[in-house]
Formats: C-alpha cells, sequence, structure tokens
C-alpha cells in the first residue's frame, strides 16, 4: 500500500481501500468464501469510507450485502482481497511452523495480523513498517476500536524510497539472521525498480537461509496495461495519485528474484481460476462472484457482437488479449525463500 497525502496527515487511499475490500468480504455468510479478516470492519468506519467516497466499495458497505455483491467493480476487488488474504495468512502460519521468530509487515497499511494471529505470534518479535502518516492513523484508529497493541508489536516508520531500510529494522530491534518471515503485501508496484530491489536485498541479507516473504507483486506487462486504462490498475481512480510504476520483468520474474537471493518458489496467477478454486469455494461448489463475473463477459461479448467493423481499438484490444493469455495473467502471488549464499 502506498503511502502518500503526508501533507495532509492522511492514510495512501489504496490502504483504506484495501481494508474496506476485507471488510465487506468478511460478511459474507459462505464460509468458504468469506474473508477471515474479521477486525477490518472495525477498522474501517464512516470517516475512513470518506476518503475513497469515489469508489463503488465506499457505498457498498453501507448497503444490503447480497445487493452490492452483484456491483462488478466490487466484486471484482473483494475477491482479489479474499484469494490475497487467504494466501498470505497460509503462509505466515506455515512461517511459524516451520520456526520464524521475526513477522515484519512491510506496508502495513491496515493490517490486522499482529491482533488476529495474537496468539500465535505469542513467542514473536512482530514489526509493522509503514510511512509516517498512513501509520500514525492506523496506530490511533486500531488503539480507538481493537484496544491496546499487542506487547510484542513494534512500529517502524519508513519511506521504502529514501530510508534506510536495514538500518530502521535493526535499531527497532531486528535480530539478524534469525528465521523471519516478511509480509509485502500491496507495495511494490507502487515503488521504483530501485526500491524494490533495495527492500528485497535487505530482508535477503539481514534473514537467515530459510527466511522468506510473500508477496503480490505486478509483471512488466500489467505495468503497461494500467498506462493505457483511464481507470487506473485494478480499478483505482486515476484521480488518486497511486499509479502502479513497477513490475517485474518477464512473465512471473523468477530471475529477477533469484538475482536478488531467494528461491522463487511457484508464483500463481490471480488471473488463474485455480486459484479461485483454492481459496474462494461456497458450498455449492460455485466460486466467489462467479455469476457476477459471467455477466460481465457475457454483456462485453455481446457489445462487442454489435461492432459492424474491427476499429484499430477493438483490434488493439484483441493483440492485448493475445498477450495476456500468452502471459497467463499480470499479477501474480509468491512467497520467496532466501537463499543459503554460503553453499556453491
Amino acid at each position: 500500500m502506498s503511502t502518500i497525502n503526508s501533507e495532509r496527515e492522511l492514510p495512501s487511499r489504496t490502504s483504506i481501500l484495501v481494508a474496506a475490500a476485507r471488510a465487506f468480504g468478511s460478511r459474507d455468510p459462505d464460509l468458504g468464501v468469506r474473508n477471515p479478516d474479521l477486525l477490518a470492519d472495525k477498522l474501517i468506519g464512516s470517516e475512513e469510507l470518506a476518503l475513497i467516497n469515489d469508489h463503488p466499495l465506499s457505498k457498498a458497505l453501507m448497503q444490503d450485502y447480497a445487493e452490492a455483491s452483484e456491483i462488478p467493480a466490487v466484486a471484482f476487488f473483494v475477491s482479489l482481497m479474499i484469494l490475497r488474504t487467504r494466501f498470505i495468512d497460509e503462509a505466515l502460519e506455515r512461517a511459524l511452523e516451520n520456526g520464524a521468530n521475526q513477522i515484519v509487515i512491510l506496508g502495513a497499511g491496515f493490517d490486522s495480523r499482529p491482533y488476529r494471529f495474537r496468539d500465535a505470534l505469542k513467542g514473536c518479535r512482530v514489526m509493522e513498517v509503514d510511512g509516517r502518516s498512513t501509520q500514525k492513523y492506523k496506530k490511533d484508529r486500531a488503539s480507538k476500536v481493537l484496544g491496546q497493541a499487542p506487547p510484542n508489536l513494534t512500529y517502524v516508520t519508513v519511506d521504502f524510497d529514501t530510508d534506510d531500510l536495514a538500518a530502521a529494522l535493526v535499531m527497532a530491534g531486528f535480530r539478524e539472521r534469525q528465521r523471519s518471515f516478511f509480509i509485502w503485501e500491496g507495495v511494490s508496484m507502487y515503488l521504483s525498480a530501485a526500491s524494490v530491489r533495495r527492500t528485497l536485498q535487505t530482508i535477503s541479507s539481514l534473514s537467515a537461509a530459510g527466511s522468506s516473504v510473500v508477496l503480490d507483486y505486478a509483471n512488466s506487462l500489467g505495468i503497461n496495461l494500467t498506462k493505457q486504462s483511464t481507470a487506473g490498475p485494478v480499478g483505482l481512480p486515476a484521480s488518486w495519485g497511486e499509479p502502479w510504476i513497477f513490475g517485474v520483468p518477464g512473465t512471473t520474474g523468477e530471475p529477477f528474484f533469484r538475482e536478488l537471493g531467494f528461491d522463487p518458489g511457484t508464483p500463481v496467477s490471480m488471473n488463474n481460476p485455480e486459484v479461485m478454486k483454492r481459496f474462494a469455494v461456497r458450498h455449492d461448489g460455485t466460486t466467489y462472484a462467479a455469476h457476477v463475473m459471467k455477466r460481465v463477459m457475457a454483456e462485453a461479448a455481446a457489445a462487442r457482437a454489435n461492432v459492424d467493423r474491427v476499429t484499430a481499438e477493438s483490434s488493439s484490444l484483441l493483440e492485448t488479449q493475445k498477450a495476456l493469455a500468452a502471459a497467463g495473467g499480470v499479477y501474480w502471488l509468491t512467497e520467496l525463500t532466501v537463499l543459503d549464499t554460503a553453499q556453491p
């Protein structure tokens, strides 16, 4: 989540939007697709929703759940957050089972995991890293609605573009060469390539071999596509001024991650229907918002059928669709593992 609006001491709007999507998804009556972040609904109130009033989710949380779930822009973003939240929660639980005793949430935004996983994290050092404005707002809001912060939670203020992340972590108590787990959710695409490289190099150099970082990211095709869209990335209003600017080279970025000292794991495309089947299946066997997406696709197909001739625009769209199919998607999730550099 990017950290803008510092001059007004406000959090980034994307950080609010992500929490709003989690809050909305947590209201689903079906456990198979319910977002597990049940605290998001407490973190996001009317004042927070007012800051994202030009996105449909701001009003969706005030509407009947079933009715608002039919809105494509709502269903699309909420489904992404269900996948992302469950994927990262699973990775966190796995890291704890494998002995990680330091948990660092980079660009934490309104992440509630230090509270949601309070009992499981009791024996760990937990750090939330974020920009000053977003972090201050989140701390005040969490204190108001969630109560006292867990005693093992430390807040670290960092600007990823200008500050020394390694120095800030060590000064805050991070212990080098220990088994650690990093969450870097909704951040990398908003940073410069240099900042992304520097952050990943910091993680690999500070952490013990076998430590890991779970993250979502775009590839270069995804960045090019967002530049062509007037709606901004994944439907974000362009007026927010929080554009996606970084995408890993290639399709999944595996060589990029290896170069920086990581085993890239098995990246999963958010465009892959199998991911929905893994994380968001209702009791009746359908995936979250499947009927909404089917309706949108049918409407798009009908609109194309009404076009008498192929225009330059539709030809360009066709080429884009071909590129997307070849790439397998533009938005990915993976868990990177720090390699043992002492090994040949």
